[in-house]
């Protein structure tokens, strides 16, 4: 009917007036704001531009060894936010007091340092850029823009491994991913870390990524398996350990640890 067309006729022109006023996306701002959006649509036909200003396809290793890295970080949010819940309810219960040392203070510090990474692997240096070729060295300097990667930080996660380890009772077996909330998730975190680290390791051999990355997301599992124990041991949870029950076992099975007990019986 002619009411039919007309109303059509009206949504349509509604629909071009809104296509006409859509904002590019980013800082450009959207549709219904002027400030800038997350998106942008530029990586619609599978291209993401690095921080060089190169666009590449979004399975390139760079992106691979990115998205790995940004997985790890948010999954180490994760289980800094359950060490703060955890502390939050605490604080309500005088008879089970929790104390974490530093730990907390110690995940924000990894983020920041794994963001340092995200934005270093978003910035490859061009394959032996003022290098001999033949040498296989290949200069990075850490920066804040993606320069490099210092090595220091590297020795820092090696002291706050030190710092939890001296606290724990010294460990003799394979452990299970279990006991609590925080715990399981940095158990979770070490696994990807170990995967960050798989996805770099090719750009380090090319040559376009600082090897001081591989050596930290290399410790970096080290201190989340050690921050893993440290948080059962905070919270009075029990250690699962995989080992056998005797010398001579036929196969491992679980064991069952209190790592505040096992700690009190090694000082005595």
């Amino acid at each position: 009917s002619d009411s039919d067309s007309d109303s059509d006729s009206i949504k349509n022109k509604i629909e071009v007036r809104i296509l006409k006023k859509r904002g590019k996306g980013g800082r450009s701002g959207g549709t219904y704001t002027s400030k800038n959006v997350p998106y942008t649509r530029t990586g619609d036909k599978g291209t993401s531009m690095l921080l060089s200003g190169e666009r590449r396809s979004k399975d390139d290793d760079c992106f691979e060894a990115m998205g790995t890295v940004d997985e790890l970080c948010s999954i180490v949010g994760v289980a800094h936010a359950e060490l703060e819940a955890t502390l939050e309810a605490n604080e309500r219960d005088i008879d089970n007091t929790i104390d974490y040392g530093q730990l907390t203070m110690w995940l924000v510090e990894t983020m920041s340092r794994l963001f340092d990474i995200g934005s270093h692997v978003a910035k490859p240096k061009k394959k032996y850029e003022d290098e001999d070729e033949d040498d296989g060295e290949h200069n990075f300097t850490a920066d804040g823009i993606g320069g490099g990667f210092d090595k220091e930080h590297i020795l820092v996660l090696e002291e706050w491994i030190d710092v939890m380890t001296e606290k724990l009772p010294e460990l003799g077996s394979f452990v299970l991913p279990t006991g609590g909330k925080a715990s399981a998730q940095l158990h979770v975190a070490r696994c990807v870390c170990r995967r960050a680290e798989r996805r770099t390791l090719p750009l380090v051999r090319e040559g376009v990524c600082d090897p001081n990355v591989l050596q930290y997301l290399n410790r970096l599992s080290d201190f989340l398996f050690t921050a893993a124990r440290w948080a059962n041991f905070c919270e009075g949870k029990e250690e699962v350990q995989y080992r056998r029950y005797f010398r001579g076992a036929k196969q491992r099975g679980v064991v069952k640890v209190n790592l505040r007990e096992e700690k009190k019986e090694t000082e005595t």
